[in-house]
């Protein structure tokens, strides 16, 4: 995956969201797709068209926001719509099982990338999520392999799927992950 240069500008946005922001050259055309996500995703993320959220770039017509988001170079440095997962129509944490640890799946390859929760609790890794807008995973919940993170902390499966990003804190690594990315199904 090709790594673009990051210029970090001071954003009210970025003081809480998980993306970085920055600029990179712009690409255009289908050479900006280097995936292809899963047809029926989980959690109610397939079908949504991209042009219809807030997005920082028009996407291609026709575009899907799990491709968009998953898949488009251009968006690379991006993120889905802050709190995505807790929507009305999406529920996330409505939609897991409290009392177990759920395995999720790159959107494009099938390929398992993260269990939680793992060493806490269902509700603390809900309100963890809650608080910065973003699903957020820990080392521990992390599964050997999976993933890449790049030098301006974009984090990527081992396919090359764009997950979103690496934020640390107080607690160590955390992994701001877009719930799109995370929706796919084993193959």
């Amino acid at each position: 995956m090709q790594s673009h240069p990051v210029h970090y500008v001071i954003a009210i946005a970025a003081l809480a969201a998980c993306q970085p922001i920055g600029g990179h050259n712009k690409p255009s055309g289908p050479a900006r797709l280097h995936c292809k996500v899963q047809q029926d995703l989980r959690y109610n993320s397939s079908h949504r068209l991209a042009a219809n959220y807030p997005l920082p770039y028009d996407p291609m017509p026709g575009e899907g926001l799990a491709e968009a988001i998953c898949c488009d170079s251009l968006f690379s440095y991006f993120a889905e719509p802050e709190w995505w997962f807790n929507r009305s129509d999406v529920r996330f944490f409505d939609k897991l099982n409290s009392s177990a640890i759920t395995t999720f799946y790159d959107s494009a390859c099938g390929m398992p990338l993260f269990r939680a929760p793992v060493n806490r609790t269902f509700e603390e890794w809900r309100q963890e999520s809650l608080t910065h807008g973003w699903p957020s995973f820990r080392p521990p919940e992390l599964l050997a392999g999976a993933i890449n993170v790049t030098d301006t902390g974009e984090v990527v499966s081992a396919c090359g799927t764009h997950l979103g990003t690496i934020d640390p804190d107080e607690k160590g690594q955390r992994y701001c992950l877009d719930t799109i990315c995370l929706s796919g199904s084993p193959v």
